[in-house]
């Protein structure tokens, strides 16, 4: 599973200057005696004049690691989402989902969360695959959201997005993003502008546009995963790994993508 780490340590600079005040007390005293007429007076002063003057100052500054949102090692902690293990659609925020939500992580129990912005076939049919595939990429107990990638935007997304961290105990560091064909520009878009730190991992698959990021993972915090699918698109899956590269993400060797399929468009 790809999970959000930290790119960037704790920078801690401390500054302390302490003062010594020096502090001289001079003083003297006559101690003669006669026994005559004469009397002794001792005229000695005892003046103290020294002054301890400290201006020496205590300046800390300490720098913190910038805040990244949401905060790493921790969930949303939502609990009034259902079990809809054999899928189902619902409008979330407003919006057309399609949801597998496998049974137990209405009770409150933390979960990972794929969201998936569909091609040409829906979202319907996206869903039937994930409901295939799933199981095998180790996401069977994981929250699987389908958007219409031939409608959804990519507000669409973050709505949704919101809308379920509110609904189920969702996994700040194992939430992550699918785009496939006509989604293409809606998960550029939420993945590099709209919600750049929401995401471990980021593929764009059978890409028909480009964009690049333009926050650095120094500024996130974390360095995600990415990768794009070319399905023939090479010059726009060059692209957008470019820029990922170049933001400081993380990367496969095989970026973009060359393995079967890569050369054509929707093929399985």
């Amino acid at each position: 599973m790809l999970t959000r780490h930290p790119h960037s340590t704790l920078s801690l600079l401390s500054l302390l200057l302490l003062g010594c005040p020096s502090q001289v007390d001079d003083s003297s005293a006559g101690s003669g005696i006669d026994t005559g007429s004469e009397t002794y007076a001792d005229a000695d002063t005892d003046t103290d004049a020294d002054t301890d003057t400290d201006t020496d100052t205590d300046t800390d500054t300490d720098t913190a690691e910038p805040g990244i949102d949401p905060p790493l090692d921790g969930s949303s902690g939502g609990s009034g989402g259902a079990d809809y293990p054999s899928s189902t659609s619902l409008t979330v925020a407003g919006v057309q989902t399609w949801l597998l939500a496998p049974s137990g992580v209405s009770g409150g129990t933390s979960v990972a969360l794929l969201m998936v912005i569909s091609g040409t076939e829906g979202g319907q049919g996206m869903m039937g695959n994930m409901v295939q595939v799933a199981p095998y990429y180790g996401l069977g107990d994981a929250l699987v959201a389908v958007l219409d990638g031939r409608s959804a935007s990519a507000s669409d997304g973050a709505a949704v997005l919101d809308g379920l961290r509110e609904l189920y105990d969702v996994d700040n560091d194992r939430t992550w993003l699918l785009s496939e064909s006509a989604g293409t520009q809606a998960g550029l878009e939420l993945a590099f502008f709209e919600r750049p730190s929401w995401f471990a991992a980021y593929w764009a698959n059978d890409v028909n546009a480009s964009d690049q990021p333009t926050v650095h993972a120094d500024e996130l915090g974390f360095a995600p995963w990415g990768n794009a699918g070319p399905g023939g698109d090479w010059p726009d899956a060059t692209t957008i790994v470019d820029g990922m590269r170049a933001a400081g993400w993380q990367l496969p060797v095989d970026a973009p993508y060359s393995g079967s399929g890569s050369d054509t468009h929707g093929s399985t």
